[in-house]
C-alpha cells in the first residue's frame, strides 16, 4: 500500500512538472522569442543552435532546481548564471512589450515622438539597476 502511494505520488509529480514544463516553452514558442532573436542578430542559420540552448538551459535549470545542487566555482558561476538569465528575462520581456504593442501606445498616450532609442535604453539601465540592488544590497 505505501509503495502505491509513493508510486502515485511520483506519477502526479512528473506529469504535473511536465505540463507546467510544456505550457512554459510553448508559451515561449508562442512569444516567438527564438525566432525573432534569430531574425534580429540575422543568424537564422543558427535557429537549431538556439532551440537547443533553449532546451539545455531548462534542463539544467530543472536539475538544479530538484537536486538543489551547488554552483561549481561558486562565484564566477553563480555570476554566469545571472546573466544568462538576465539575457532570458530581457528577451521574454521585449517579445511581451512588441506582442502586445507597449511601447507604440506609451509613446502615443505620452505624446513622445523622438528619444526612443533613450527611453529603451533607460529601462534596460533601471532593470540593471533594479536587479544590482536586489542582489547585493
Amino acid at each position: 500500500m505505501i509503495l502505491l502511494r509513493y508510486v502515485l505520488l511520483m506519477f502526479i509529480g512528473l506529469t504535473s512538472g511536465a505540463l507546467v514544463a510544456a505550457g512554459l516553452f510553448t508559451f515561449i514558442t508562442s512569444l516567438g522569442i527564438v525566432n525573432r532573436l534569430a531574425e534580429t542578430t540575422k543568424t537564422a542559420r543558427f535557429i537549431h543552435y538556439y532551440e537547443d540552448c533553449v532546451i539545455l538551459g531548462g534542463v539544467t535549470g530543472v536539475l538544479y532546481s530538484v537536486y538543489a545542487l551547488k554552483l561549481p566555482p561558486g562565484n564566477i558561476m553563480l555570476g554566469i548564471t545571472g546573466l544568462f538569465s538576465g539575457i532570458f528575462v530581457g528577451c521574454l520581456i521585449g517579445s511581451i512589450a512588441e506582442i502586445v504593442n507597449a511601447f507604440p501606445i506609451f509613446l502615443r498616450r505620452f505624446k513622445l515622438k523622438t528619444a526612443l532609442a533613450a527611453i529603451v535604453l533607460s529601462l534596460a539601465l533601471g532593470k540593471f539597476v533594479g536587479v544590482l540592488l536586489q542582489y547585493f544590497i
